[in-house]
């Protein structure tokens, strides 16, 4: 092959490598293949009550115009539409699409099975719940570890459809933390033993402040958009229990200065106090779970500005015996807190963001939507929407330039924010169980301008 034929080669395939890949095909409920960024032009929703994600009340009658993938105007000004694909929303609820701020989209089996599990396979079932989470009104998930970085560009090109995804990439662990799913005879990677490629793409282990911020800034060259980091003790983990503190502050420190050095931030996982004062000492601005917290730690919390991003647990009490041992045993420790920490932060005033926390097989991604009716033991419906639209977008906000969505703000209804839309049969303001049944009452559903779905 000559000089000059090679080359030819080179540009050929450089060239091949770098064209755009064609629109996907297919559709949801006759909606459509969602259409090429140049080929979307205005939709002007029509006859709608408008519950904006902030205020305390809808807003009936009013017009909506979004222009690609963006609100345009609401109100009398969306009247003007030239050339508009017209929807008629028959005076039903428009709101914003709903934002999980604790998933786990790359966790689709066991954990106990997730180091020998075929990684293609459990890459197809992440491509199976991204759809699911989209097609029940839920646009934006901030997936809080495991690799789903992969995952979020192929939806972020329309190769799949899903929500949005801020990944987490790499949980960072320290030995015997929560993150540590070895086998009781596995041999430790930093320590001579073999590194298994699957988890390595999961989890880093790393101990002292040295080995933290390295970890931390691997996660982040993976794709990170936020590091989760492991605090405390966990149930699904099986050799720390769960009152064990992982990490010193110092440690904790290294990886917060490793995120701010790339302007985001850390959250960890943590159930108990010790946990979290080592994270608040450190700079750490989300605690993830925090079931065990007193009410002293909870003020803590509010007055250090951070957040607290929790859950229900609600559709695994059935599975939690009083007296069991294990990680039943310690499943049953976290919930006996799960009320006092939630009455006492509304209490308080410290807002708590919605997230469900399911991973490990199809059924329990297709059950985390009983979330919404498990809050209503400690909030109001409106409450609970706040805490899952306008109040979970102030949280993705912390990433500062590492946020992958910067055209408009989300969460919200306004002119200039992303077009993450649903229109609803009932009214959840009043009753947000009702979007638990979303193949019948969630009637559009609506992502970056984009419809995936229309039953109106």
């Amino acid at each position: 092959m000559t000089a000059f034929t090679r080359k030819y080669f080179t540009l050929f395939f450089i060239a091949l490598a770098c064209a755009p890949l064609p629109s996907p095909a297919g559709g949801h409920d006759g909606a459509g293949a969602p259409p090429r960024e140049a080929e979307i032009t205005r939709i002007l929703i029509r006859n709608v009550s408008v519950w904006d994600g902030e205020n305390d009340a809808a807003v009936a009658d009013q017009n909506v115009l979004i222009e690609g993938k963006l609100i345009k105007s609401i109100g009398d000004g969306a009247d003007a539409a030239d050339n508009a694909t017209v929807i008629d929303g028959r005076g039903r609820l428009l709101m914003p699409g709903i934002i999980d701020a604790h998933a786990h989209l790359a966790m689709t089996v066991p954990l106990s099975r997730a180091v020998d599990e075929d990684p293609t396979y459990m890459a197809a079932l992440s491509v199976k719940v991204a759809e699911l989470y989209l097609m029940r009104g839920w646009t934006t998930v901030r997936d809080i570890g495991g690799p789903s970085q992969g995952l979020a560009r192929a939806i972020n090109e329309g190769i799949v459809p899903g929500p949005r995804v801020y990944p987490s990439a790499m949980y960072i662990s320290q030995t015997s933390g929560h993150a540590d799913f070895r086998g009781l005879n596995d041999p430790h990677p930093n320590m001579g033993g073999p590194l298994n490629a699957t988890w390595n793409r999961y989890a880093l282990l790393a101990d002292g402040p040295a080995e933290v911020k390295r970890a931390a800034r691997e996660s982040l060259r993976m794709g990170a958009t936020q590091l989760k980091v492991m605090a405390g003790g966990g149930i699904s983990s099986q050799y720390d229990p769960i009152d064990t503190t992982q990490y010193s502050v110092a440690e904790l420190r290294a990886a917060v200065e490793a995120a701010e050095e790339w302007n985001t931030y850390v959250a960890v996982h943590a159930y108990t106090d010790r946990a979290v004062l080592n994270a608040l000492e450190a700079g750490v601005k989300v605690i993830e779970h925090g079931h065990m917290l007193s009410d002293d730690v909870l003020k803590r919390i509010k007055s250090e500005g951070a957040f607290l991003s929790s859950q229900s647990f609600g559709f695994i009490r059935k599975f939690i015996q009083p007296n069991a041992s294990g990680n039943g045993g310690k499943a049953a420790s976290v919930m006996a807190g799960v009320d006092n920490m939630m009455e006492t932060a509304r209490k308080i005033g410290l807002p708590v963001a919605f997230g469900t926390d399911t991973f490990g097989s199809l059924r329990a991604y297709e059950v985390g939507i009983t979330e919404f009716g498990y809050r209503k033991r400690w909030f109001t419906s409106l409450e609970i929407l706040k805490q899952a639209t306008s109040h979970n977008a102030k949280l993705l906000k912390l990433t500062g330039p590492r946020n992958p969505y910067q055209d408009g703000p989300l969460g919200v209804i306004k002119a200039g924010a992303y077009a993450d839309l649903l229109i609803v049969d009932g009214d959840p303001l009043v009753d947000v169980a009702v979007l638990e049944n979303h193949e019948q009452n969630v009637r559009l559903i609506m992502k970056d301008g984009r419809i995936y779905k229309n039953t109106l």
